[in-house]
């Protein structure tokens, strides 16, 4: 009951089930009378699915969970005692196929087999259940995907029973309790290592957070001022930025140089419009 619970209010607050319950509101508003406050929340409603339909909005709620678990090589990262690997790198089974599909998120089930390879833990623990009864859990789905990478079963530990991040930790917890592990590699993607980090480390591990499955792009060059809409200079196909330095015989750095490499495949009508269009995407036109 409780888990039906949160995936409706989880459901809820996504923009666009929010936008559609405040058109709702806004239409009933309007059957009463009230045409003020059904156009403004008409108004609020599209403005808040917009923005969080464009690359603004996402930067805005996703960058400052995922810059506070940058990535790290393996070598930075110490020894534990065991590897935990949280469910969501697959998609389920598929009607007419065998076993589960990799999503976007696949990247912690690469990233639990390199830990292991790299000496960081004897055990891999997949923890992950399914929400139905009559489905494999995701942990054997996750284990398929290991083992094709050539891990042993003698070094993977499933956890099948769980279905959210608290139930992921409590049967986590009672598992690897028994072993006597208490300090994890634990792998999740960087939006959600936050709450999981939380949740283990109330639970009682000693969590050493390695995340991974990072969604913001890296920028190079001078970043786009209209990421709040669709980009006005189209005809800008290829940015290439050159950044050369020029070094002494010493091997001190005497200056530098950097300049804009545009590949035009749809000129401009005339340099007026050109330089309108660059300095629409924060740029100068070159000289």
């Amino acid at each position: 009951m409780m888990l039906t619970l949160n995936k409706i209010l989880s459901l809820l607050i996504y923009p666009l089930s929010l936008c559609l319950i405040c058109l709702v509101l806004a239409i009933a508003l309007r059957a009463r009378g009230a045409t003020i406050k059904a156009n403004t929340l008409t108004f609020l409603a599209t403005i808040w699915l917009y923005f969080c339909s464009t690359e603004w909005g996402a930067t805005v709620f996703l960058s400052p969970l995922e810059s506070a678990y940058p990535a790290f090589a393996n070598e930075e990262l110490p020894k534990a005692q065991a590897i935990l690997v949280l469910g969501g790198g697959t998609s389920g089974e598929t009607q007419f196929g065998q076993g589960g599909d990799l999503n976007q998120a696949a990247d912690r089930l690469w990233l639990g087999a390199a830990l292991h390879r790299a000496g960081k833990a004897p055990l891999i623990v997949l923890s992950g259940g399914s929400v139905l009864q009559e489905a494999v859990p995701e942990s054997r789905l996750m284990a398929q995907k290991l083992r094709a990478l050539g891990i042993p079963d003698t070094a993977l530990l499933l956890e099948s029973e769980s279905r959210t991040t608290r139930e992921n930790a409590q049967y986590s917890w009672a598992l690897l309790q028994e072993l006597g592990i208490s300090h994890i590699l634990l792998v999740t993607s960087a939006s959600h290592m936050r709450r999981a980090a939380a949740v283990f480390g109330a639970q009682g591990f000693v969590v050493t957070s390695v995340a991974t499955d990072h969604q913001m792009p890296l920028r190079v060059g001078p970043r786009c001022r209209c990421a709040w809409a669709r980009c006005p200079a189209g005809y800008l196909r290829l940015i290439v930025w050159r950044d050369r330095r020029r070094r002494s015989m010493n091997g001190w750095a005497t200056g530098s140089m950097a300049s804009w490499d545009i590949l035009n495949l749809q000129r401009p009508r005339s340099k007026l419009e050109h330089s309108l269009n660059l300095s629409l995407c924060g740029l100068r036109y070159p000289k």
